[in-house]
């Protein structure tokens, strides 16, 4: 698209936003930027004066002003969509609910142990449209539900999707509404490119994909694509080829051996030689926030998992811990999710949960519901780490895992567990 005195609205001035404007302006378009937190509601707004509407990930599809834009057939796109329309350069795109992060930073590490130019862009931090004039050979750019929201024409050449929890309700109402728009990911793809599925997430097993080659990644299930047999990692395309044994790896758990595979194949399918991909799977040391390794105090190890911003996450990093005693930090602001299932995993294993921030008492029903007896409730998160620290023993481990977004006390994730681990280093 030719921008050049176009008039084109930019909705939001967060990164993305500041970004995408720094972009059209050197593209010679008109660009107005707006937030709703400054400049008041973009429903005053008259869409009539624009020819090009521009969605930060912040601003929901379903805002009136954007349904507003659709009655009156004024076009809607976001950022991603315009990254992508501005490069000619392959991209492998990584969506789900967890495990996106940890996915897209090991196929960065296993391109660049390869050789091969890449850069890591989209919800990872760095704006995709930030980086479309840099000479790359492939950009690993992580998805949100958020950000597929509004793409229309979009196309890499390796999708992945990790898995489906229920996440992000308070926006898109329904499970069905958030698998769809999960699908997005892939539904301009052709014959000649590549969909990579989680088979054990019930979600994905059965999904249809009608045009792309689809495969998949298994911990339990031989497959086409990758899967993980009594310890030892097997590519399975062609033929049967051993990879790499699991305990050789510098990351624990079955979360982990899944984005592991999962970056493999994607590394494979872009050329790269499995030579270089199993040297750079088996030096990867994991990523900041992520089941993150703070430090080990009087026999305690302390763990900072931030990013688990909502139930299935922190389940994930209950059952990484087999059965060793767990004192998990749990809590924040609400995302309309159920806490049933983390309530009864806590249940099931040596866990004894401390409550903290604005849904403590929300986890708090749910855990006794499910007939967990034993809790302790705090006020904020400093107060739980002390209570933990007062009462762990040696060998026994404790993990912020909250379970829930961080803005009832920390501007985003990365804040929150930045304090944590500020805190967890002031213990003496």
């Amino acid at each position: 698209m030719d921008f050049k005195n176009k008039k084109i609205l930019v909705l939001g001035k967060g990164i993305t936003g500041q970004a995408t404007a720094s972009f059209l302006i050197k593209k010679e378009a008109i660009v107005n930027i707006k937030d709703e937190k400054e400049d008041g509601s973009f429903i005053e707004i008259d869409p009539t004066e624009y020819d090009l509407i521009v969605q930060s990930p912040g601003i929901s599809r379903q805002h009136p002003f954007l349904l507003k834009c659709d009655q009156l057939g004024i076009k809607v796109t976001n950022e991603i969509e315009l990254a992508a329309q501005n490069t000619n350069k392959k991209i492998i795109a990584v969506t789900g609910t967890n495990g996106k992060t940890t996915t897209v930073n090991l196929i960065h590490h296993l391109l660049n142990t390869c050789n091969l130019k890449n850069v890591l862009v989209g919800n990872v931090g760095t704006p995709f449209i930030a980086m479309t004039e840099n000479d790359y050979d492939y950009y690993v750019l992580e998805l949100s539900s958020y950000q597929l929201e509004a793409v229309d024409l979009f196309k890499p050449e390796i999708a992945i999707i990790t898995n489906l929890t229920p996440d992000h309700l308070e926006r898109h109402k329904t499970m069905d509404n958030y698998l769809n728009i999960k699908k997005r990911v892939f539904k301009n793809m052709d014959s000649s490119n590549f969909i990579i599925l989680n088979y054990d997430d019930p979600y994905l097993k059965n999904i249809e994909v009608k045009i792309s080659k689809k495969l998949f990644i298994s911990t339990t299930t031989k497959v086409t694509g990758i899967f993980l047999e009594k310890d030892i990692i097997y590519l399975n395309l062609d033929r049967k080829q051993v990879l790499l044994n699991i305990k050789d790896l510098l990351i624990f758990g079955i979360h982990n051996i899944e984005n592991i595979m999962f970056a493999i194949l994607a590394g494979y399918l872009s050329g790269q030689s499995l030579e270089c991909l199993i040297q750079g799977a088996l030096t990867f040391k994991g990523v900041e926030h992520r089941l993150e390794f703070i430090r080990e105090h009087n026999g305690v190890k302390y763990y900072n998992d931030s990013k688990s911003t909502n139930p299935e996450a922190s389940i994930t990093a209950i059952k990484a811990f087999n059965n060793t005693m767990i004192y998990l930090i749990l809590g924040g602001s609400h995302k309309s999710v159920d806490y049933g299932a983390l309530a009864k995993t806590i249940k099931e294993n040596n866990v004894c949960p401390i409550l903290q921030g604005a849904t403590r008492e929300e986890i708090k029903n749910a855990l006794e519901l499910a007939g967990v007896k034993k809790y302790i409730l705090c006020k904020d998160m400093k107060s739980a780490l002390d209570s933990a620290v007062q009462i762990a023993k040696k060998d026994e481990v404790i993990i912020l895992s909250p379970a829930c977004a961080s803005f009832d006390q920390f501007s985003n994730f990365e804040n929150r567990g930045e304090v944590f681990k500020s805190y967890v280093n002031e213990i003496k």
